[in-house]
């Protein structure tokens, strides 16, 4: 395949198409294009398109307007239809470890196999109860019909996906320059999931997706919206308790699982409105625990405030990825 000169990072949610185009020269990252674009209500429901020329109308409007030019995509997908697990398999040749990987998926995952499309990153090895190797990766598994409806409706604007990926792997490149040997936990909240990983130098120890709980949902969507001038204030309160309990929750069950090394460090990355007061809310919840809001990409002098940076975390890592190929 020829060597990709721009391509462009894109996620989807209920809300909003972002999308941002970059380049890399001598080491060096260009953004080129970047830009978001409201969708209506009901166009994207539980990770599905279901107002075809409503999604198509909005991402022409974006493509055109946000002067993009490149014709190669990264799918970032995050919703309900994306099934992360953490699993174990016994340690055989590297070679042989992807077979074993398919064939044992169901063991992990509540959904047929055959409606999912599943891949995986190898998270470490270790020894288990019976001190035998094994080999720890992350299941990554989503719809097939998602995934072949998004490719087939970018394709129809002339877009040719290059790859799929869990975006909020994605994020993690953002992370990874301050969190050089630290046991770290990654709390990413959007208006449709909330996640949670704990990473050490790449390798994945835990994750917990949730789609957002209904008694919150209505509160997440408000801290999210542009249409009022600040968050009312029985929202923020809303979401921040939601955060607290999910991230007690998720910090307790890793430190039942893995005494031997606690989390170091809860980083909190969000485009919502107020996210300091929401990170300080979890930080009083987990007191043991430091929880900051990070600085993204500063090494790579992308040209954004900080603040855009972390709207689009997902889509930049999304890209720099496929540039590195």
């Amino acid at each position: 395949m020829a060597k990709i000169k721009s391509v462009i990072g894109f996620e989807v949610d209920t809300a909003e198409i972002r999308a941002i185009e970059l380049t890399k020269s001598n080491g060096a990252y260009s953004v080129l294009a970047c830009g978001k674009i409201p969708l209506p209500e009901g166009t994207i429901e539980e990770g599905f398109i279901r107002n075809a020329d409503e999604f198509n109308k909005a991402l022409a409007e974006l493509l055109q307007n946000g002067n993009f030019k490149s014709n190669d995509v990264v799918v970032g997908v995050n919703n309900e239809n994306v099934i992360m697990r953490y699993a174990s398999f016994p340690k055989v040749p590297e070679d042989k470890l992807r077979n074993m990987v398919l064939l044992q998926a169901q063991e992990f995952i509540p959904i047929p196999v055959q409606e999912m499309e599943i891949d995986y990153v190898i998270a470490g090895e270790s020894l288990n109860d019976e001190e035998q190797p094994v080999v720890n990766v992350l299941l990554v598994a989503a719809r097939r019909n998602m995934l072949e409806q998004l490719i087939t409706v970018l394709g129809a604007s002339k877009l040719q996906v290059v790859d799929i990926d869990a975006s909020v792997l994605s994020v993690c490149r953002g992370l990874a320059p301050m969190t050089v040997g630290k046991k770290y936990a990654l709390l990413n909240m959007t208006d449709d999931i909330l996640n949670f990983l704990v990473i050490k130098d790449s390798e994945i120890s835990m994750v917990r997706s949730i789609t957002i709980p209904e008694r919150a949902a209505d509160a997440v969507k408000s801290v999210f919206s542009q249409e009022t001038e600040t968050v009312p204030q029985e929202d923020l309160e809303a979401v921040g308790s939601m955060l607290a309990s999910e991230t007690n929750s998720s910090v307790s069950y890793y430190a039942m699982q893995n005494m031997a090394e606690p989390i170091e460090q809860i980083y909190f990355v969000s485009a919502a409105r107020d996210a300091g007061t929401l990170a300080k809310t979890v930080a009083d919840a987990v007191y043991t625990i430091p929880v900051d809001i990070p600085t993204l990409y500063t090494e790579q002098n992308l040209g954004l405030s900080q603040d855009v940076v972390k709207e689009f975390a997902g889509c930049i890592g999304l890209a720099m990825q496929a540039l590195e190929g």
